[in-house]
């Protein structure tokens, strides 16, 4: 029987697995070790959400593996799709791009990708699901209650924190549109000229802002090297969020880094 504890617990697996593949992939490419994704832990939940949506929507179809590998592309590249365009209408993130690939729509999914999401279901279904539900059908239910708490409210933390940093950094997001990287550098570039613009208490302020507005745009560069911010003008700003003059027009957009075209 599927209980609250036992999703949770399979969503974390999943998200773990994610970060994971993603890291890899990432530290391989870059030659140093990465922290991939949104979130400053060790979750990719986007995996989460696609595998335990290909096992709902293929329940009852394990008899056919063709079956299994067509729906299970067809959602997690709406899944991926979805993710994508959240990103950028909530946070004006851009932080993969498929454009100039085969099959993609809108740069935000493309056809290989889609068909590596169709060999990912294939796993899931035969192989992790069933190993992950052995594992859940012999942890204790007390263990597997007090585990799911503990994992829920590290996820609950993880969010909050992770988008709040990102809304944070939203003034610098709408003035700004470009790589990730030149956003940094412009920080940087802000940091290093303050000092006798403000009062010192001021200056000490906006400093510490401006810092971990740095340290945000650094994190996310680092695991979406291809990242850039792209703001949609018809996001709404938030209660007392100032919008500058020309804010995200006429900016140029900087060449993609290699490695979001591998």
């Amino acid at each position: 029987m599927v209980t609250i504890s036992s999703l949770v617990l399979a969503f974390a697996c999943y998200s773990f697995l994610g970060w994971v593949l993603e890291g890899t992939v990432l530290s391989w490419y870059q030659r140093r070790l990465i922290n991939p994704g949104f979130l400053t832990g060790p979750f990719v939940p986007i995996y989460a959400v696609g595998a335990l949506g290909i096992q709902v929507c293929t329940a009852g179809l394990h008899d056919s593996p063709v079956l299994v590998f067509v729906i299970g592309t067809a959602v997690a590249t709406v899944v991926e799709f979805i993710g994508h365009l959240l990103l950028q209408r909530l946070f004006g993130l851009v932080l993969w791009d498929y454009s100039g690939r085969v099959g993609s729509i809108q740069g935000r999914v493309c056809l290989l990708n889609s068909l590596g999401f169709g060999v990912a279901a294939l796993a899931v279904v035969y192989v992790l699901d069933p190993l992950l539900q052995q594992a859940l059908a012999a942890l204790p239910v007390l263990w597997a209650v007090a585990l799911a708490s503990a994992l829920a409210t590290v996820f609950i933390a993880d969010w909050g924190h992770s988008i709040v940093s990102v809304l944070r950094v939203r003034p610098e997001i709408r003035a700004f549109q470009g790589s990730l990287t030149r956003l940094r550098d412009q920080i940087d570039h802000q940091l290093a000229n303050l000092g006798t613009e403000f009062d010192q208490a001021r200056s000490r302020r906006h400093a510490r802002l401006l810092q971990h507005s740095r340290n945000t745009i650094a994190r996310l560069e680092a695991a979406f090297p291809g990242g850039r911010t792209n703001w949609l003008s018809e996001i709404a700003p938030l209660a007392g969020e100032e919008v500058p003059p020309g804010a995200g027009d006429g900016a140029q957009r900087s060449p993609r880094q290699a490695a979001s075209a591998d």
